[in-house]
């Protein structure tokens, strides 16, 4: 097999590495120059890392962050850790943690192309033929399958007829040196002013931080349509980020983004993965672990099928996991007020449901009645 790959963040560089391992004839196209930087929180979940160990990435010095604080509107708290198999996720900077996995992919035979931007892609009876730019000068690949990990703010796959994301939240991040040290663990608060979004403190290290919001787009319409302007007042206003960031932190390399959710995966000989596909967690807009989840799952299904159709097949039902976590998304928002307070009150005289309530909500929802099952039998 022969696979155009679009995009060297988690999910193109995974859907390199998994296929070149597989055998398959692999180049991986990168608009970008190597390594880059990436907006992004930093945050890699517990899942996160057990995606990263399964592709024989390092995580060795990197902080362990064993648990997290959660916050509610009401400025209640608990702490909550993660299942024995994940006992702990990290932050590593996409810099360095995307380059791990190309840095793979090419040990597994999978060629590289830095700056080079995909312009065009066209899926015919017998293979995919991408139209290829780097530094103005045009050439053409022919493959049996195009894997397109654009991002969210590509074009191909819009080009190529996939329908728009069903739904989008919106980040701003920036980095703070703290006032104190750090507790190694993640902060996720839903204060009033971002609910049913949330803020974070994602520690780096003992003194930096990577500090942000994520809110959907009504939410942020709602409130003005400033995001910098709401990540400033949250700084200003959070009882918690005041405590673990000083009165006054200074932000720099402050960016926003988008997360897309929702959307149809594969069309013939043409598959999407990671943020293009928006298999990002729709409440947390957790994004890292499913874009290697998603990619293991296309390239296991191409190398595994006995054709296309039925790797495109086998594929979107795999993947269907990622939709069912939107109803969940949908009652949360709706009802995240009143419930994650009773559930917070819960928490604080039962440690053990603060354990299962953190890892059901922010890394584990897989339908709406497991999670409300999931609650009724911790409770």
């Amino acid at each position: 097999m022969r696979a155009i790959v679009v995009g060297a963040g988690p999910g193109g560089a995974t859907a390199a590495l998994q296929l070149a391992r597989a055998g398959a004839q692999v180049w991986l196209a990168e608009r970008s120059a190597w390594p880059r930087e990436k907006t992004c929180g930093d945050g890699v979940s517990p899942l996160g890392v057990r995606e990263g160990n399964a592709l024989s990435m390092h995580f060795e010095g990197r902080l362990r962050l064993e648990s997290a604080l959660v916050s509610t509107p009401h400025e209640r708290s608990f702490r909550g850790g993660w299942p024995r198999a994940t006992p702990w996720g990290t932050t590593i900077e996409r810099r360095t943690f995307d380059a791990q996995i190309v840095d793979a992919a090419v040990a597994a035979g999978a060629e590289f192309l830095p700056e080079t931007q995909v312009r065009a892609v066209e899926s015919e009876a017998r293979g995919v033929t991408a139209v290829l730019e780097s530094h103005g000068t045009q050439r053409s690949l022919r493959a049996d399958v195009a894997v397109i990990g654009e991002g969210a703010t590509g074009s191909l796959a819009s080009k190529l007829g996939f329908a728009p994301y069903r739904s989008r939240l919106v980040a701003i991040r920036g980095y703070v040196d703290a006032a104190a040290p750090l507790v190694p663990e993640y902060g996720l608060f839903y204060d009033k002013i971002v609910t049913p979004g949330y803020g974070w403190v994602f520690p780096m290290d003992a003194r930096r931080a990577n500090v942000g919001i994520c809110v959907d787009e009504r939410t942020l319409a709602r409130r003005g349509g400033n995001l910098r302007g709401l990540l400033d007042r949250w700084l200003a206003e959070s009882r918690f980020a005041r405590e673990l960031l000083g009165e006054s932190p200074r932000l720099d390399g402050v960016k926003g983004g988008i997360i897309p959710t929702g959307r149809a995966r594969t069309k013939p000989r043409i598959f999407l993965v990671g943020d293009a596909a928006g298999v990002a967690d729709p409440f947390t807009a957790e994004g890292i672990y499913q874009a290697i989840h998603s990619a293991r799952l296309a390239a296991s299904a191409l190398a595994e099928s006995k054709d296309l159709a039925e790797a495109a097949t086998r594929y979107e039902r795999h993947a269907a996991l990622f939709d069912r976590n939107e109803g969940a998304a949908r009652w949360l928002r709706a009802t995240f007020g009143p419930s994650i307070e009773i559930c917070a009150n819960r928490a604080e005289k039962n440690p053990s449901f603060g354990d299962y309530l953190n890892t059901a909500v922010f890394f584990s929802k897989n339908s709406m009645s497991s999670f409300v099952l999931g609650l009724l039998r911790n409770w």
